[in-house]
C-alpha cells in the first residue's frame, strides 16, 4: 500500500499561523503534522509516500531533504487541483496498489494499526 499525503494548500482557516509556515508543518505538542503523519505511515509498513505541494513548496522540501526518509517523495502542484485533481494528477503513483489517501491538516491520536 502506498500513501498520498495531500499538502498542497494555502491554510487559510490557520492563519496567521500560516503565513510563513505551510499547513503541514505546522507543529503539534512540538512536531511537525508531516513528520507525526510521515512516522505513523512508516510504523504501518507503508511503501511509498507522495506528498503534493505548491504553497511555501520551498519550505516542504527542505524538511524533507533535512528528515533524509526513503520512499518519500512530493510532487509540485503549478495550481491548486483539489482532492480529485492531484489524485488524477498522480494517478501513475498508485494505479497498481491501494492507496491511503491523507489531508495533511487533520490530526489523529490513532496509530493506524487496525486501520
Amino acid at each position: 500500500m502506498n500513501a498520498f499525503l495531500l499538502s498542497a494548500g494555502f491554510g487559510t482557516r490557520l492563519r496567521p499561523l500560516t503565513n510563513q509556515i505551510p499547513k503541514c508543518l505546522v507543529k503539534i505538542k512540538g512536531e511537525e503534522i508531516l513528520n507525526i503523519w510521515i512516522k505513523k505511515l512508516k510504523k504501518i509498513k507503508i511503501n511509498k509516500i507522495l506528498i503534493n505541494t505548491h504553497y511555501l513548496s520551498y519550505k516542504v522540501n527542505n524538511f524533507l531533504k533535512k528528515k533524509k526518509y526513503k520512499n518519500v517523495f512530493s510532487c509540485y502542484e503549478e495550481s491548486l487541483l483539489g482532492t480529485a485533481g492531484s489524485l488524477l494528477n498522480n494517478y501513475d503513483f498508485f494505479k497498481d496498489e491501494d492507496v491511503m489517501l491523507i489531508h495533511t491538516d487533520n490530526y489523529i491520536e490513532d496509530n493506524l494499526i487496525d486501520f
